[in-house]
């Protein structure tokens, strides 16, 4: 009978031995692995999970505990966070997205390729064809005790990360979306304003729950190059832009006009499908 060789964690971890770690751990069992990790400061935990295969990874995560998880996806590198999701078990993956706090969520989606954001936001449970599917974590947020100043001073520091900025979002300590304040009125402002004082408290935000199709509609009421996106408990999660929501009213419109003449989307171009298929 094989005997799996043991390592004290921490100590390898302070001796820079990566390479046992990883041909240690790898052998053991994932059950074992977690066991062994479970009482480890969660920066030390994070570096096991970094030094891992991500199927290896992911096995492993499922055994620890829920608050565990979390603590443990705030600490790795988002990337990585993408892998472990993407290999978690189903029902596993579902119970710990169900627990993540918003801002954790948009944590990780800000940093996510497109194609990532597109497979992070299906395992977060926004339905196919919902406005969750459609938003970016790309936006400027700011706080009502800011002054105008420091507004600015923000922007500029992070403006060229945002999808656009002709809309700045202002958030309570929850994260809750309380305003919306366009970007004009801070440039027309003085300098030590502060953002409260040019709160109105009025603005239109979309569901990530509901339908794209919905969105169309507050588009065009609006007026606006991009609305903000909240949760079902008014948390900011993200914003929807016109770009994304045109190519939603175009397929619609491509539907409904297949519709008028009995037909259905071709599979094949035009000219190159036979009668009897078309």
């Amino acid at each position: 009978m094989e005997t799996i060789e043991t390592i004290d964690v921490q100590q390898a971890i302070r001796e820079r031995d990566f390479g046992k770690l990883h041909d240690v751990l790898g052998r053991w069992e994932p059950s074992a692995v977690a066991a062994e990790i479970r009482d480890l400061p969660v920066e030390d935990q994070a570096v096991v999970f970094r030094l891992l295969p991500r199927k290896c990874a992911a096995s492993i995560f499922e055994f620890l505990e829920l608050t565990a998880q979390e603590r443990l996806l705030k600490a790795l590198a988002q990337e990585r966070v993408a892998a472990i999701l993407n290999d978690m078990a189903a029902d596993d993956r579902t119970a710990l997205l169900e627990e993540l706090p918003a801002a954790a969520t948009k944590q990780m989606l800000a940093v996510l390729t497109p194609e990532e954001r597109a497979v992070a936001l299906s395992l977060l449970g926004y339905p196919a064809g919902s406005i969750g599917r459609l938003m970016t974590p790309h936006y400027i947020v700011v706080d009502q005790d800011w002054t105008v100043l420091q507004v600015m001073d923000y922007v500029r520091a992070h403006g060229q990360d945002s999808e656009t900025l002709n809309m700045l979002y202002v958030i309570n300590d929850h994260g809750v979306l309380i305003d919306d304040i366009r970007l004009r009125e801070f440039l027309l402002s003085p300098t030590d304003k502060r953002v409260a004082d040019l709160m109105d408290y009025k603005f239109v935000a979309l569901k990530a729950a509901e339908p794209q199709e919905s969105a169309i509609e507050v588009f065009k009421r609006e007026d606006r190059k991009a609305l903000p996106v909240v949760d079902s408990t008014g948390v900011l999660i993200g914003i929807v832009t016109l770009d994304d929501v045109l190519k939603v009213a175009e397929n619609q419109a491509t539907r409904e006009i297949q519709k008028i003449g009995g037909s259905e989307a071709l599979d094949e171009p035009y000219m190159q499908i036979a009668i009897s298929r078309m």
